[in-house]
C-alpha cells in the first residue's frame, strides 16, 4: 500500500496546479497536466497549501501548528506570524483562522500582524469549530464550520450560514474545503458524502455531484476541490488527483494511493495557479505536489517534520496573485508559503490555534485563512496580518458560529464558510464579517451536510460543497438556494476548487477528480472583402474588408472581421440567416453585391462541434478616400501633465493626400510636447502635416500637456478639437432638397458676463428659414427661426452671468454633413465673485459630426479615480435624458494600481441590446490592441493589449495609465425614455477583473419647452451682418458654379476691379490653385485637382471684399 496522500491543491497566476501531499512534497502540474517539478519542503503533515503574487508557496504545517513561506524551490524559511487555516484577499493579505479565539488574524506578504477580527459569533457564541476558508470576491469570508459553512463579512459579521449535517442537498458530513470560483460560487468538499456541493453567494444551493467509486473498492473521502481557469473541476481525494467537467464526467485521474512522485495518501486542499498548474496537499504524505494541466506530475514539496518546509496534515492550499503557494500546516499550526517552483519563503507560526485549516484570497488578492474556529485572518502576500475577523453565528450574541472548516470569497468580497462539525452549513458574510445568511444544518437532506469537507465558487457565484460522508457535491446559487446534487458514491468527498474554464477538481481519499465545464462550440466563418471585378468570388485582385461587424440571427450571435477580412461566430445548433453590419456610418463607400440582399440564405448548425464556413459577403468599394480621427486624453488634472492620443486614419478605398492633422487645445491646456513635428497657426491650432495617407493606412499623434496651474478652474470643462483635412466627399442621393447653405457658429465671453454668439451662412442662400435654439445650464432658454442669405450673419448677445450657454442651430434639410450645428461656452462671468455653474458642457451631443472631426470634453479635476469609463454625452443631469439620435462615445480608462508591471490587459465591455453594432466605430487608444466581437443577444467587446509591459503606478504615475475610445449609436425607434447602461471589466494579467461605474443614458427628446425661469427675450438679438459691402452686390459673377473643372469671376460693374482672389475649404484653409487674370474685370481658376467639396472665394477688390460659394463636383 502506498504511503502519500493528496490534501489540498492550488492555482497560480499561469495556471500551474500545485498538489499538496502528505510526505511534504509539492508537485508543479503545467496547465496541460504535465508535471513540472517537485519540491520537497519537509513539511510536517503539510495541511493547506496556497501561493502569493511573487510565487512564494504557504503551507499550513499541521504537526507543528504553524505557517511557512517557501521560495520556489521549496527552501528558504519566511518570516515567523500567525497560524491557521488561510486565505490570501485581493490586496495581497493573508487571513489565517485562529479557532482557539474564535478569531481571524490578518498579515501582509511578509508575515507582519496587521489586524484580529473576532471573535466570531455563530448562534449567538464565539465559535471555535473554524475549517477551510474561503474569501469571495466581496472581501467576505466563509468559514467551514464542522457540517456548516458561515459566512462573514470582513469585519467578522456573520451574514449567514449554509448547510447542516446530513446527506441531502445543502447538507454536510465533514466539510472538508470551500472553494470560490471565477464566476463567484462557492464549491463545499462535503468529505463525508463523498460529493461536492456548489452554493451562490447567497448561500443557494445549486448543485452536487458525486466521485465514482475507487478502483479498490475502498472508502475515499473528497478533500479538496478547484476550479482552473478553463472551468474544469480539480478534486483531491485520498489517493489521487481527478478532473471532472462540469456534468460530472471524469475526464482524468493523477495518481493513485502511495508514497511516490505523483501519488496522494488521503490528499485534500486543491488549488490552481494562472498558468492552469494544480496544486494538492497531498495530507498523509506530508508534502504538497504541483501538476500541470493534463495531471502530469511536477514537482513536491516537503516531508514530515517541523522543519521549515516540512508539514504535518496539510489540509488547505492557495496562490497568490504572485503565483506563491500558502499551504496550511495543520498540526504544526502554521501556514507555509513558497513560490512557483516550491522554494519556502516565509511562515506564519501560533500553537492558539485548532488543527482545521483552509486559505484562500479575494479579487484583491488579499489571503484569507481560517483555522477550525470562527476566527478568519486576512494577510497581505508578504505574510503580514491585515485583519482578524471573529465571525459571528446567526443566533442570539452571535451564537451558532461557524469552525471555519473551508473559506471562498467572491466577486463582491463577501466571505462564504464551511462549517463542518458543530453547526454545519455554509455561511456568508460580508467583508466586514457581518453575517448576511447560514444555509444547511446537519443531515444528508438537500442543503444537508454531513461532515462538509470543501467549498468553492464557481464563476457564476454559485457555491459547491463536498459533503464528503453523503459522497456528493452540493450546488447552492449566491443566495443559498439549493441548485443540484451531484453523487460520488464511496468516495469521500474532500476539497474543491475551480479553474478559470470553470471546470473543478475534487480531492477525495481516492484522488483527485477533474471534471470540464468547457462547452462545446460550433462556428459559423467567412469572409468580408471588396470585390474588385465583382464575380462573386475573392481572388488575387480583391481587397479584405477588416473592422465589420457580422450578425448571426435569431440571437443575435456576432463576429468581426479581421485584417484578412475573416470573421468567426460562436452560435448553438439551429438555423440562422447571417448579415454584414455595413450602414453609413463608417462603411458608407461599401456596397453590398453578393449576396445583394447582404442577407445569406439559410444556414444550419446541426449539433455541437459542427461547424459551417465560406459564408461570405463581396462589396462593392467606391474609389474615394475617407478621412477619419478621433482625440481622448487620460485625463485634465490641474497643475499635473497629461496624455492626449489623436488617432486618424484613411478609411476609404483609395489613397489621400496633402493630408493635415489640426489640433484646437481649450484655453486651459498648453503643449508641452509632441512626437511628431508641427507648426503653430494664426489661430492657435496646432497644425501636423501628414502628407499621403494610403488605404487602410493609420496613425497616432501623442502629445504630452499639462492644466495650467491657476485657481478656481477646478471642475470647469475643457474641450479638445482635431479635424483632418482634406475634407471628405459627399455624393447626395437622388432627390436631395439641400439647399447647399451651410451654418456655422462662433462664440466668445464678452463684458459684462455676456457671451457673444454668431450663426453665419458660410454657404449659399438658404431658401427658406430653420431654427436656433439657446440654453442655459441645460435649460431651453429661447428658440426662434432665421434665414440668412449667402455669407450673412446673425449676432446674438445673450447675459450669462456664469450660466453654461448651449447655441444650437439646425442645418436646413438634407445637408450632407449634419443635421445640426452647435456650441458650448461656460464660465462667462461679470465679475470674479459670481458663481460658475459647471457640468453641463458634456450633458448634449458636441458638434462633431462629421468623422474627419473629433471632440473630447473632459472636467478638470485635482484628483479621481482610475479604472473608470465616461460617456459623452452624458445625458442631463438627474434624468441622464439624451437625444434619440446621439452617437454615444465611450472612454474606458484602466491605471495599474498593483505592485508590479501589468504584462497584459483584457478590457471586456458588453454592449445593451439596444446599441446597433452596425455603426460601432473604435477612437483612439493609448496602446496598441486588437479587438474581438462575440456574443449573444448582447455584442461583447474584447480589447486585448498583449506585451503592454504597463508599470504600475508607484512605479510611474503617468505611464500607468491607459484608455480605449470607441462610439455606437442606438438602434432606430426605441421605445420612448429607453435605459441604455454600460460598463466594462478590465483585467489586469490573472487578476481579477477590476469593474468600472456604470454609465446611463436615457434616449429621450425633451419636449422643446422654455423654462420661464431661463427665458431670455428678443433683445438678445444684436444685428445681422451683411456677407458684403452694398457696392458689391449684383457686381460679381461666379460661373459655372457647380464646376468640375474652370470657374470665371467676372466683374459686371466697370468701376469694379478684381484686385486679389484666395480659395479656402470650408475648414478656412488656404487652398493651392491655379489663378489666371485676364483683366482686372476677369479671373479663372483651375479648379480640376481639388476633392470634390464645397469651397470659400475671397474677392478682394477696389470696392470691398465679397466671399462666394463655390462647389467642385
Amino acid at each position: 500500500m502506498l504511503k502519500s496522500s493528496f490534501l489540498s491543491t492550488y492555482t497560480d497566476s499561469l495556471g500551474f496546479l500545485y498538489v499538496n501531499r502528505s510526505d511534504g512534497n509539492v508537485i508543479k502540474l503545467r496547465p496541460d497536466g504535465s508535471i513540472q517539478t517537485i519540491l520537497n519542503t519537509r513539511a510536517s503533515y503539510p495541511n493547506e497549501i496556497t501561493l502569493d503574487r511573487q510565487g512564494n508557496i504557504w503551507i499550513a504545517e499541521t504537526a507543528t501548528r504553524r505557517i511557512r513561506k517557501f521560495d520556489s524551490s521549496g527552501k528558504d524559511e519566511g518570516q515567523l506570524s500567525v497560524y491557521g487555516n488561510m486565505a490570501i484577499d485581493k490586496q495581497g493579505n493573508v487571513w489565517v483562522t485562529d479557532g482557539g479565539n474564535s478569531r481571524i488574524q490578518i498579515f501582509d506578504t511578509n508575515g507582519k500582524f496587521l489586524r484580529t477580527i473576532g471573535p466570531l459569533i455563530v448562534d449567538n457564541k464565539p465559535s471555535d469549530a473554524f475549517g477551510n476558508i474561503v474569501i469571495d470576491q466581496d472581501g467576505n469570508m466563509w468559514l467551514a464550520m464542522d457540517d456548516r459553512i458561515a459566512k462573514f463579512d470582513a469585519n467578522g459579521t456573520l451574514l449567514l450560514t449554509v448547510g447542516s449535517s446530513g446527506k441531502e442537498d445543502g447538507q454536510f458530513r465533514s466539510i472538508y474545503h470551500l472553494f470560490i470560483d471565477p464566476e463567484g460560487k462557492l464549491w463545499v468538499a462535503d468529505s463525508g458524502n463523498n460529493r461536492v456541493q456548489q452554493f451562490d453567494a447567497s448561500g443557494k444551493f445549486l448543485q452536487k455531484f458525486e466521485l465514482p467509486a475507487p478502483a479498490d473498492g475502498e472508502n475515499s473521502h473528497i478533500f479538496s476541490i478547484n476550479v482552473d481557469r478553463n472551468g474544469n473541476r480539480w478534486i483531491v481525494n485520498g489517493k489521487s488527483l481527478q478532473k471532472f467537467d462540469n456534468k460530472g464526467v471524469l475526464l482524468f485521474r493523477m495518481g493513485a494511493e502511495g508514497t511516490l512522485a505523483g501519488q496522494f495518501k488521503a490528499p485534500k486542499g486543491i488549488a490552481i495557479d494562472d498558468e492552469g498548474n494544480v496544486w494538492v496537499a497531498d495530507r498523509d504524505n506530508n508534502r504538497i505536489q504541483k501538476f500541470d494541466a493534463k495531471g502530469n506530475f511536477l514537482l513536491t514539496v516537503g516531508s514530515a517534520g517541523s522543519g521549515i518546509g516540512q508539514f504535518k496534515n496539510p489540509r488547505g492550499l492557495e496562490t497568490d496573485k504572485a503565483g506563491n503557494i500558502w499551504v496550511a500546516d495543520t498540526d504544526n499550526y502554521r501556514v507555509q508559503v513558497f513560490d512557483p517552483y516550491g522554494k519556502f519563503l516565509f511562515k506564519l507560526d501560533s500553537t492558539a490555534y485548532s488543527s482545521k485549516s483552509d486559505i484562500t484570497k479575494d479579487r484583491n488578492g488579499i489571503m484569507y485563512v481560517g483555522s477550525g474556529s470562527a476566527e478568519l485572518k486576512k494577510y497581505d502576500i508578504h505574510g503580514n496580518l491585515l485583519q482578524t475577523l471573529l465571525l459571528p453565528g446567526p443566533g442570539e450574541n452571535g451564537s451558532g458560529y461557524p469552525d471555519i472548516h473551508s473559506i471562498a470569497v467572491d466577486k463582491d468580497e463577501n466571505i462564504w464558510v464551511l462549517s463542518s462539525s458543530t453547526y454545519p452549513g455554509i455561511y456568508k458574510y460580508d467583508r466586514n464579517g457581518k453575517l448576511l445568511f447560514k444555509v444547511g444544518t446537519f443531515g444528508t437532506g438537500i442543503g444537508e451536510f454531513r461532515y462538509p469537507e470543501g467549498m468553492a465558487l464557481d464563476q457564476n457565484g454559485n457555491v459547491w460543497v463536498t459533503d464528503t460522508y453523503a459522497a456528493r457535491i452540493q450546488k447552492f446559487d449566491s443566495i443559498g438556494k439549493f441548485l443540484e446534487i451531484m453523487n460520488f458514491p464511496n468516495i469521500e468527498c474532500q476539497y474543491i476548487t475551480f479553474d478559470r474554464s470553470g471546470d473543478f477538481y475534487l480531492s477525495s481519499l481516492y484522488g483527485v477528480l477533474v471534471y470540464s465545464s468547457k462547452p462545446e462550440k460550433s462556428f459559423i466563418k467567412g469572409r468580408v472583402y471588396a470585390d474588385e471585378n465583382q464575380n462573386c468570388t475573392f481572388d488575387g485582385s480583391d481587397k479584405p474588408l477588416a473592422g465589420i461587424s457580422v450578425v448571426a440571427q435569431p440571437g443575435n450571435y456576432y463576429g468581426l472581421s479581421d485584417g484578412n477580412g475573416y470573421y468567426q461566430i460562436v452560435a448553438d445548433s439551429g438555423t440562422y440567416t447571417i448579415s454584414q453590419a455595413v450602414t453609413k456610418t463608417g462603411n458608407w463607400l461599401v456596397e453590398p453585391i453578393c449576396p445583394v440582399t447582404n442577407v445569406s440564405a439559410p444556414v444550419s448548425l446541426a449539433s455541437k462541434e459542427d461547424s459551417i464556413t465560406h459564408i461570405d459577403f463581396a462589396n462593392r468599394a467606391f474609389k474615394v478616400p475617407h478621412l477619419v480621427t478621433y482625440v481622448s486624453s487620460d485625463r485634465r488634472r490641474r497643475c499635473m501633465t497629461n496624455t492626449t492620443v489623436v488617432s486618424y486614419a484613411n478609411t476609404g478605398n483609395a489613397d489621400a493626400t496633402h493630408v493635415k492633422v489640426y489640433i484646437k487645445l481649450p484655453p486651459y491646456v498648453v503643449v508641452k510636447s509632441a512626437d511628431r513635428p508641427y507648426t503653430i497657426d494664426k489661430d492657435s491650432n496646432y497644425v501636423f502635416t501628414i502628407d499621403s495617407l494610403k488605404v487602410g493606412q493609420v496613425g497616432k499623434i501623442h502629445t504630452i500637456d499639462s492644466v495650467v496651474c491657476v485657481t478656481k478652474i477646478t471642475g470647469l470643462t475643457q474641450c479638445t478639437k482635431t479635424w483632418i483635412t482634406p475634407a471628405n466627399a459627399y455624393t447626395l442621393p437622388e432627390g436631395t432638397q439641400w439647399d447647399h447653405s451651410d451654418i456655422v457658429l462662433t462664440g466668445k465671453c464678452i463684458e459684462n458676463g455676456r457671451v457673444q454668439l454668431v450663426i453665419k451662412n458660410v454657404g449659399q442662400a438658404m431658401a427658406d428659414s430653420a431654427e436656433f435654439r439657446i440654453m442655459l445650464d441645460a435649460q431651453l432658454a429661447f428658440r426662434k427661426n432665421y434665414k440668412l442669405a449667402a455669407g450673412d450673419s446673425l449676432v446674438l448677445k445673450v447675459p450669462a452671468n456664469g450660466k453654461t450657454v448651449r447655441l444650437e442651430a439646425d442645418q436646413r434639410p438634407d445637408h450632407p454633413r449634419k443635421s445640426q450645428t452647435n456650441l458650448t461656452i461656460e464660465g462667462c462671468v461679470a465679475s470674479t465673485s459670481d458663481i460658475v455653474s459647471k457640468g453641463f458642457v458634456d450633458v448634449l451631443p458636441q458638434d462633431d459630426a462629421e468623422p474627419e472631426v473629433a471632440i473630447q470634453c473632459m472636467r478638470i479635476v485635482d484628483s479621481y479615480d482610475p479604472n473608470d469609463k465616461l460617456v459623452s454625452p452624458a445625458g442631463t443631469p438627474v434624468d441622464h435624458y439624451t437625444p434619440t439620435n446621439s452617437e454615444l462615445k465611450y472612454t474606458i480608462r484602466f491605471q495599474n494600481t498593483g505592485t508590479d508591471y501589468a504584462y497584459k490587459v483584457v478590457v471586456v465591455d458588453t454592449l445593451s441590446e439596444n446599441l446597433d453594432i452596425a455603426t460601432l466605430q473604435m477612437g483612439a487608444a493609448s496602446h496598441t490592441y486588437s479587438l474581438k466581437v462575440s456574443g449573444k443577444g448582447q455584442p461583447i467587446l474584447t480589447w486585448t493589449f498583449n506585451n503592454i509591459n504597463l508599470p504600475d503606478s508607484t512605479r510611474d504615475q503617468k505611464g500607468s495609465n491607459g484608455f480605449i475610445q470607441f462610439s455606437i449609436k442606438p438602434k432606430t425607434n426605441l421605445p420612448e425614455k429607453m435605459l441604455i447602461e454600460n460598463y466594462a471589466d478590465i483585467f489586469f494579467d490573472y487578476n481579477d477583473p477590476v469593474r468600472t461605474n456604470t454609465t446611463t443614458n436615457v434616449m429621450y427628446d425633451v419636449p422643446k419647452i422654455i423654462n420661464p425661469a431661463n427665458q431670455l427675450s428678443d433683445s438678445i438679438i444684436d444685428k445681422v451682418m451683411a456677407a458684403e459691402p452694398d457696392a458689391l452686390k449684383g457686381k460679381l459673377s461666379l460661373y459655372p458654379n457647380p464646376t468640375q473643372s474652370q470657374v470665371w469671376i467676372q466683374s459686371v460693374d466697370a468701376s469694379v476691379r478684381i484686385e486679389q482672389v484666395k480659395i479656402y475649404n470650408l475648414l478656412g484653409e488656404a487652398q493651392n490653385v491655379s489663378l489666371s487674370s485676364v483683366d482686372s474685370q476677369a479671373v479663372q481658376i483651375n479648379m480640376q485637382a481639388k476633392p470634390k467639396g464645397m469651397y470659400l472665394v475671397h474677392i478682394q477688390t477696389n470696392k470691398g471684399t465679397s466671399i462666394q460659394r463655390v462647389v467642385v463636383q
